[in-house]
């Protein structure tokens, strides 16, 4: 059975084939790959690797990760991705992600995921912990962490490479199982 959530206006889904190009397309745009992992170009052999590993994926387990495609449900669009990892040392902790396009920018999109997310770890497979961590100057992203609920928990200083030479600052996010359900 293939992953699968629902939102009033999202799919969090397994990846398709059809998904490839529009994702090789977001994932190398400057201003969405500033902040992430990856370098630019970010390859098409890397996405079909991606997408070989996580397409047929139904959950995921204890030292292990899944991406899932994030989808309107009106035109079936893809918009943008969110990743799950589950700790190696606790199976009750995880840690999330996400990545919208910039043409859904500022419209709730990664809320919307982002809540799906946690309403499913916490809910449905009852979690303890989930944090989130981001680059200090992605604005964006840990103020919708922040407007979530999530609590900063740490500044770490230098800490995330960022290229030859270059290290930028984290902050790190989490919110536990009490927490979401206090503010549900």
């Amino acid at each position: 059975m293939p992953f699968h959530l629902e939102s009033p206006r999202l799919v969090l889904r397994n990846f398709q084939d059809s998904d490839l190009e529009t994702f090789i397309a977001y994932r190398n745009i400057p201003k969405v790959a500033i902040y992430q992992g990856w370098k630019l170009p970010y390859p098409r052999e890397k996405a079909l690797e991606l997408f070989k590993n996580f397409k047929n994926k139904d959950t995921v387990e204890q030292g292990d990760w899944i991406q899932l495609a994030v989808e309107l449900k009106a035109d079936g669009e893809l918009i943008g991705d969110v990743g799950i990892f589950v700790f190696r040392q606790d199976a009750r902790q995880a840690r999330i992600g996400f990545t919208i396009a910039p043409v859904y920018w500022r419209k709730g999109f990664a809320m919307e995921a982002t809540m799906r997310l946690l309403e499913y770890l916490f809910d449905e497979r009852n979690f303890h912990r989930v944090s989130a961590d981001c680059d200090v100057l992605n604005t964006g992203s840990w103020k919708l962490l922040e407007k979530v609920g999530f609590r900063r928990e740490a500044h770490h200083i230098s800490s995330y490479p960022m290229g030859e030479n270059q290290w930028n600052d984290e902050y790190v996010y989490a919110m536990l199982a009490s927490e979401w359900k206090g503010k549900r």
